[in-house]
């Protein structure tokens, strides 16, 4: 069965989601030891109710542009990293059926659902994307595309690096002006505060939105670049209407 379901909290009955863990093994095509990652794949999204076959994954580039997918884009990185969608960092759909998926090791995973429309989106927002306000991205493709209002939508927060581990540079340049914590005159980032900042915003409810607080870097259960380098696998963080 999947490992978590960060939507689960919220009993929306019209969504699959979930991510998963080290011990469901490397979901990547791309990234560590890849021999057995369509197994990995076929096993976990079994869990789902999912046919790995029909998964559809990007080619990520850090940035913020977010893709709507149909049953046409099915299968899209499912078998080979190569026919991946090129250079995007989310997805949404309003298609029963289209399993939406971004992979991460370190990186903040952000499930969303409208259950009025209904329609989903997942994003894949590292310290770059979050830059550039990826959250606020999602929200208004969104609402462009089917009409969503944020004060409907429900969000759920996968595993990340945490304010506990991500340190940065003293003079760390960006545009943050809110989740950068100081401490002993060393800078940390919480990737996942900023990004609940950036939704609520967007006129988000706080109570709407899900964290789990779990960190790849100090936890063992999931993979982190940071603490792996080009040996680490990745997470797979995926969902889909029913």
């Amino acid at each position: 069965m999947p490992s978590y379901n960060p939507l689960q909290k919220f009993g929306l009955n019209s969504v699959n989601a979930a991510f998963s863990r080290r011990a469901d093994g490397n979901m990547s095509l791309s990234f560590g030891d890849i021999g057995g990652s369509l197994e990995n794949r076929k096993k976990f999204l079994w869990g789902l109710g999912i046919d790995y076959r029909d998964l559809i994954t990007a080619k990520q580039v850090h940035g913020k542009n977010i893709e709507y997918v149909t049953p046409e884009n099915k299968g899209s990185g499912a078998l080979d990293y190569e026919s991946s969608i090129m250079a995007t960092d989310g997805f949404i759909t309003d298609q029963p059926g289209v399993p939406l998926a971004i992979l991460t090791a370190d990186c903040l995973s952000i499930f969303i659902c409208d259950p009025k429309r209904p329609a989903i989106a997942i994003l894949h927002a590292g310290w770059r994307s979050t830059e550039q306000n990826i959250s606020q991205a999602g929200i208004s493709r969104m609402r462009e595309k089917f009409g969503s209002q944020a004060k409907d939508l429900f969000i759920g927060f996968g595993p990340s690096i945490r304010s506990c581990c991500f340190e940065v540079e003293k003079d760390f340049k960006s545009n943050f002006d809110f989740g950068l914590v100081k401490r002993q005159e060393r800078v940390f980032m919480d990737i996942a505060l900023i990004n609940q900042k950036q939704l609520m915003d967007c006129g988000v409810n706080k109570e709407n939105i899900f964290d789990p607080a779990l960190c790849t870097f100090s936890d063992d259960d999931f993979f982190s670049f940071r603490k792996e380098a080009q040996s680490a696998g990745r997470l797979i963080s995926v969902i889909m209407l029913k």
